[in-house]
Order: C-alpha cells, then sequence, then structure tokens
C-alpha cells in the first residue's frame, strides 16, 4: 500500500480506561440567607398564588407555571435551585437563567412554608441564587412576530395561528391541561376552529382559525398555553440565475454509487438529459401549474457535476441516484404562477416521504429557508421536526443557512452597524442536521468579497444555544459591488440543460452533501454519525489558518470548507495519522486514556512540536421544553500533558483545546465559546513554538447530563489527527506503539483502497 493511502485507524477501548467520577463540589451560596431575602421570596410566591386564584378556584388539581430567573452566575446545573422546586417541580426553560416551575395552590403554600423555615442548607443555597418568581403573562405568549404582522395586516397569516401548550412532564397533568384548554377553546366558540397537530413526543400543538387580533389575545389568556404565533409559509428561495456562454464537457470519469439522495424541493426537470436518467422515484404534492424545477435542477447538477462545471479540481465523481421530491411551489412571478406551502402542510410531506423512502435513502437535502424567522435563542419549530425525522427515521439533512436578500450585503470583514438581520434562519438550527454555508468561489476588481470569504449573502452563526452554525460552508457565489452575478456565480445546470450561474446557500448545501455521500458511499460498513464527523474534522483541517485568524470567524464559517478529495479525508500519510474512537460513556464515568502514545520524532528541545486537530460528534437526547438547553447532554474531550508531582499527585494541562483562558469558567461563559452543551466539537492547535516536555500525554472524555436526567450511556465519535509538517513516518511510530499498549486497532478501509489491492 502507497505510503500516502495508509488507512485511517479505528482505535478500540481497554476496560480499564473506564475510570469512575469522583464525588461532587460544595454548595455555593450567592448571598446571604436574611429575613428580608425570605420576605422577598415568600412575597413574589404569594404574588403567583393571587394570579392564578382564579384557575385554582375552578378546578385545584390543574397546573400552572412559574417563571423563576436565576443570578447570571448561577445557571450552572449544578446550582440550579432543585431543592427550593422539589414541590413545585421543574419542567423547562427558555433562556439560560430561567426556569419554568409546576405550581398549584398546594405546592407553592408549602413551598412559601419552607421558605419560612428553609429545611436544608442545599434549599438556602438555592434561595440565594433567586432574582425573580413570576407568573406567564398572556402579552409574553404572543409572538413578537405575530403581533407585528398582525397590526400590519391581518390577512397575511390567512387567519391561522399555531398555540403550543406547556408539557408538564407528568401524563396526568398533561391530559389535564389539555382537556382544560379544549373545553376553554369551546366556552370561547372555537370548538370547530381547530385542529391538534402533532409530531413524536417534541411537537404537539393547535391549528386554530381566528377573526380578529382579540381572538388571539383570548388565546393567550388561556392557562396552559405556552407560546401563540402562525405558521410559517415556504416557497422556493429567490436565487439569482445568470446564463453563461462556457461550454463544458461533463466528467465522463465517474462511478455508479448505490447511495441514493433525497431532494425536497421544486421537482428536478424531465427535459435535463443529464439528470433524468439518474431519477429513481418521484412524488409530486404541487400542482403542475405551480411547478418550478428551476432550483431543485441547479442542486442536482450541483451533486453530480458540480466540480468539473466549476473546474474544481477533484477526484473521479460518483454519479448518485435521486429521490425528487415535488413539495416546493414557484415563487418567481417572471416563472408563472405563485404559490406557497404551510409549515404543517411541509411537516406531512416530509414524514410522509420519509416513512416510504428512509429505509434505503439515508441522505437528503433542504434547501429552504424563512427570511423573516431568524434564529435566536430558542429552537424553531422546523428545526424540532427536523431532529425527531433524523432522529425518527436514521437519516442525515442538508440544510442552508439561507440568504440575505435585502439590503446591506455583508462585506469582508464585516462592516460595523450591520446588526443581526443576517443571522441565519429556520430551519438551519436544527441540531442533527448538517447546516451549510457559502463562501465565494470566484472573484474580481469589483467583486463584494473575495476567494474563500463569505458569500455578501450568506447567513451566519451561532444557533441556538451558541452551537455552532453553520456547521461547515462551501462554493455558493458573489456579487459584484454593483450587484450583478457574471462570471461570480456558481455553475449548474438548468432546466433544460444548459450551464447558468447561480448565487446562494442553496447551491453551496449540495456541494458538501456531495462530498458526504461519497465518504459514506466509500464506507464499507456505512455509518452516518462517522460520516459526519469526517466531514467536519476535514473541514476544521482543511480550514486550519483561516479559522485561528479570528476568533468570530466560526459565526460566518463554522468549522471550515471540506475536502474536495473524499480520498484525501478517508485516508492516511505516513506524516500524518488519524485515529478514531467509536466508543460509548456512561452515565457517572468517564474515559481516560493515559500514556498516550505521542510520537517521539514531534520531540525538539525538549519540546513536543506538530499539530493536532480533534474532533466530536455524539447525538445528545433533545428536548423542546428546555429552551437553549435543548441538548440534554454534554460529552467534553480534553487531550494534554501531565508530570508526576511530590507525593504521587499528577498535574494535568490540557493542550487541545487549550485550558480556559477565561477569568471564571461561568456557565455562561463556556456555553458562548467553549463548545459546552454543543453536540459537535472541533479543535486545532499548531505548536509552533513547542510545549514544555511532560511525563506524558492523556486523553480525556466526560459525559455530563442535565440536571436530574439519567443517561445510561451516550454513543461518541472521536477523531483525532496528529501531522508532522517535517515528513517523518509518525504514522508507523503512533500504531505501532498503540499496539505495544494494548490497545487492538482496526483498519477503516474504504472501497477505493479495497480497488488499489485488487
Amino acid at each position: 500500500m502507497s505510503e500516502n493511502n495508509l488507512p485511517i485507524k479505528l482505535v478500540l477501548p481497554k476496560t480499564t480506561d473506564i475510570v469512575p467520577n469522583a464525588g461532587g463540589g460544595q454548595l455555593k451560596f450567592f448571598g446571604e440567607v436574611t429575613p428580608q431575602l425570605k420576605r422577598e421570596i415568600t412575597d413574589k410566591f404569594e404574588n403567583l398564588l393571587s394570579f392564578y386564584s382564579d384557575v385554582f378556584n375552578e378546578n385545584e388539581s390543574i397546573p400552572a407555571v412559574g417563571k423563576i430567573t436565576v443570578k447570571p452566575k448561577a445557571i450552572a446545573k449544578s446550582h440550579k435551585p432543585s431543592d427550593l422546586c422539589r414541590n413545585c417541580p421543574i419542567i423547562g426553560s427558555e433562556e439560560l437563567n430561567e426556569i419554568y416551575i409546576k405550581v398549584n395552590r398546594k405546592n407553592i403554600q408549602e413551598t412559601i412554608e419552607m421558605v419560612k423555615n428553609p429545611p436544608s442548607q442545599k434549599f438556602q443555597a438555592n434561595m440565594t441564587a433567586i432574582v425573580d418568581i413570576q407568573p406567564i403573562k398572556p402579552e409574553e405568549k404572543i409572538s413578537p412576530t405575530l403581533h407585528s404582522i398582525v397590526q400590519e395586516d391581518f390577512n397575511s397569516i390567512k387567519k391561522v395561528i399555531k398555540l403550543k401548550v406547556f408539557d408538564f412532564e407528568d401524563d396526568f397533568d398533561n391530559a389535564q391541561i389539555w382537556d382544560y384548554v379544549i373545553r376553554k377553546l369551546c366556552s370561547l366558540h372555537f370548538e370547530d376552529k381547530y385542529e391538534i397537530i402533532s409530531y413524536g413526543d417534541q411537537l404537539k400543538f393547535l391549528k386554530i382559525e381566528v377573526t380578529s387580533y382579540d381572538d388571539i389575545i383570548k388565546l393567550a389568556s388561556i392557562n396552559g398555553v405556552k407560546t401563540v404565533g402562525f405558521f410559517q409559509e415556504y416557497s422556493l428561495p429567490q436565487n439569482v440565475f445568470s446564463a453563461t456562454e462556457i461550454q463544458t464537457l461533463l466528467d465522463s470519469e465517474y462511478r455508479d454509487s448505490d447511495v441514493t439522495i433525497g431532494i425536497i424541493d421544486g421537482g428536478i426537470s424531465d427535459d435535463n438529459l443529464f439528470l433524468k436518467p439518474y431519477i429513481v422515484a418521484r412524488e409530486e404534492y404541487v400542482n403542475k401549474v405551480y411547478q418550478n424545477p428551476q432550483h431543485a435542477t441547479f442542486i442536482a447538477s450541483t451533486i453530480q457535476y458540480g466540480n468539473v462545471l466549476n473546474s474544481i479540481s477533484a477526484p473521479a465523481a460518483y454519479r448518485f441516484k435521486f429521490v425528487d421530491i415535488v413539495a416546493i411551489p414557484n415563487s418567481d412571478k417572471d416563472f408563472g404562477p405563485t404559490d406557497s406551502i404551510t409549515e404543517d402542510d411541509l411537516m406531512e410531506i416530509i414524514e410522509e416521504v420519509m416513512e416510504k423512502y428512509s429505509s434505503t435513502t439515508k441522505i437528503w437535502n433542504l434547501s429552504l429557508g424563512i427570511e423573516n424567522k431568524p434564529c435566536d435563542g430558542s429552537m424553531s419549530d422546523l428545526g424540532v421536526f427536523l431532529d425527531y425525522i433524523q432522529d425518527t427515521y436514521y437519516v442525515q439533512v442538508f440544510v442552508s443557512s439561507g440568504n440575505v436578500n435585502s439590503l446591506p450585503l455583508r462585506n469582508w470583514p464585516p462592516q460595523k452597524g450591520i446588526g443581526e438581520h443576517d443571522r441565519l434562519i429556520s430551519p438551519a438550527d436544527s441540531v442533527r442536521a448538517i447546516t451549510v454555508g457559502s463562501v465565494a468561489l470566484f472573484d474580481s476588481a469589483d467583486s463584494i468579497v473575495k476567494f474563500n470569504e463569505p458569500s455578501p449573502f450568506s447567513r451566519r452563526g451561532p444557533g441556538a444555544n451558541y452551537i455552532v452554525k453553520p456547521d461547515v460552508v462551501d462554493y455558493g457565489g458573489n456579487y459584484s459591488t454593483s450587484y450583478k452575478i457574471d462570471g461570480l456565480g456558481v455553475k449548474g445546470l438548468n432546466s433544460s440543460g444548459k450551464i447558468v450561474e447561480g448565487n446562494g446557500t442553496s447551491y453551496s448545501t449540495p456541494r458538501s452533501l456531495q462530498k458526504y455521500a461519497s465518504i459514506y458511499e466509500e464506507m464499507i460498513e456505512p455509518d452516518l454519525l462517522l460520516a459526519k464527523a469526517m466531514l467536519i474534522h476535514s473541514a476544521r483541517m482543511n480550514s486550519r489558518e483561516l479559522l485561528d485568524e479570528h476568533p468570530d470567524n466560526i459565526k460566518y464559517y463554522g468549522f471550515g470548507i471540506p475536502s474536495a478529495d473524499t480520498q484525501d479525508i478517508l485516508q492516511c500519510s505516513k506524516d500524518c495519522v488519524t485515529l478514531v474512537f467509536k466508543q460509548k460513556i456512561s452515565h457517572g464515568s468517564h474515559l481516560e486514556m493515559y500514556d498516550f502514545p505521542y510520537p517521539k520524532s514531534l520531540i525538539k528541545n525538549n519540546k513536543y512540536i506538530g499539530e493536532i486537530g480533534m474532533t466530536l460528534a455524539y447525538l445528545p437526547p433533545l428536548d423542546q421544553k428546555y429552551g437553549r438547553e435543548y441538548c440534554r447532554t454534554n460529552i467534553d474531550v480534553s487531550f494534554g500533558t501531565y508530570s508526576y508531582k511530590d507525593g504521587g499527585k499528577i498535574d494535568y494541562k490540557g493542550q487541545v483545546p487549550l485550558e480556559s483562558k477565561w477569568d471564571e469558567k461561568f456557565e455562561s461563559a463556556r456555553v458562548k465559546h467553549g463548545f459546552k452543551w454543543s453536540p459537535i466539537k472541533s479543535y486545532y492547535r499548531k505548536l509552533n513554538r513547542g510545549i514544555k516536555l511532560a511525563d506524558g500525554w492523556k486523553l480525556r472524555v466526560d459525559l455530563t447530563p442535565r440536571d436530574g436526567l439519567y443517561v445510561p450511556s451516550q454513543e461518541f465519535v472521536l477523531i483525532i489527527t496528529i501531522k508532522d509538517s517535517n515528513g517523518n513516518d509518525i504514522y508507523s511510530e503512533i500504531t505501532n506503539a498503540l499496539r505495544e499498549r494494548g490497545y487492538i486497532t482496526n483498519n477503516i478501509e474504504t472501497k477505493f483502497q479495497v480497488r488499489q489491492r485488487q
């Protein structure tokens, strides 16, 4: 086997690597427990009781919701007021410093008595963390967007709204509150105007027809109602096309792939003879008169021919099969009659399609978004739905980060005062999906940005709870300063098979999907999570210098631009070794690999040198009830050096990622800057100056669930790449040393490597 075509190594765990966790820390007080503090908290609970008195008088067993705000330094799970809430249990959250609690008359009164005479030190510590306790008021439930739309043009939402009900994490209470809400709807004369819609255990809501804004106020006043909003409408993105005169022969060097890709869009044109042979199935949900195949055809052509059409050097490509889902109607008045599809109808179509095709079609493209729905702290409903789809049907969805279609477009570096209007849009916040932004492939003296810089229209992150979104970026186009596209867009095929230029994250998304599908195809044992980790690891290593330039770059680039060379992603060379750890970690323990064989070739002048890249991917349990705490487990990884001190103590220093630079390790700082609770973590460090020689290297992986959550075990994929820029054979050095330490390693071979031996 060639020294530049060496297999990635899968490292199997040893039982001795699993170490029980040490005991917890001490109680933390955030102030003194004074008579005044007791009075203040008692008054707040009394006000809560008073606010809901009508509800409790009507039925003592009907629960209501209170909102506790805690101090910024008390948002870590270890400081949550769980003891204070022993009678008013925590049922969710929205912001990091907010907690929703279930209340009724009895448990409020019991809590008041305990506040007057705290039963424990922990209870007292909880009291010092409290800032405020409030009921959920009707005006809080109405979405700001709905409020503004209603005032401007009530008919724009087609007088249909979406009402969501609190989940009390108890089957009996949930049955009661739904019965209560339905009875209230009937008493308000909505008995023939509502429909219950549900998907899995994450999404359940009411679709209600209203006639005035007064109706909305009435609905928001119902106890148990969490939010009142409206159903988003989707249509094909407004992407710009420009015909070109370039005549390119489509690449004849390819392999037919067994992988099938689903495209949920406006439909692939049957008039495009370069694509038609690859369409193996089609489902049409849009009337012929409203169909516009231009967008989906460009997407499909990018998957099949994107590299050759754009003169991008890459190995011989695969030709994939397509499942063509015609679900999104035309939105271009110049093309023909226009229409849109509502959020609930789109969800219904997607689930129906998954039930039919997910057993054979594991990779899906969804290039759409809602211009007026930028992602903020909480998950969008469509984002949550896509997470449910991916978990239920074991598929991987690719979504676009969305396009900025209004001025100003972003320069690079970003101009001051641009604000938040370039934030990514729903459903780009989907945690399970791979979200793709855009960078420029072509530039000119007059272009807004240069090669590899974020496209002026590409929306940025972060996603909900500061999760890195977009995950990756790829080539999607550019504009001139006069907003012209000619010569600056990416090239694809139109409905008739002619080459055209286009701009948009819609077209960067299938580029990254093509790379993912190629990785998946090359795997002898295909694995969706491993393929995802490989793609993101490739992006991080391919963009390592770019992301190190400025910490804010990750908001625009995600983890970077994945390599166009699939073989480069899936193999090692003698001077670069990639190890994969695909293991499970259990609650109450951690994985600790002492004496990691860092190569002796990378020791110079009593210092460690080299490059280290590390990517961690896992699938945490998700729960929409908890807002910014949507991801319910955190897995952390640390790779660093240790030294033995007097008395046998061990001094450990994390090198990748480098130990926190923040003044204090508060939860908010770790969430915003340290990938905490993020299901993808990727790091890179080049030891330019070297780091001090130590007694050895250690790899540690930890699992932390949210407060009160028990998780028996959690699977993760960890990829570590160590590279020597001087060309030494560290591949043999590390793999041999692993065997000497008793580790079993298996080759993650590719179909390409098998073909090379034949």
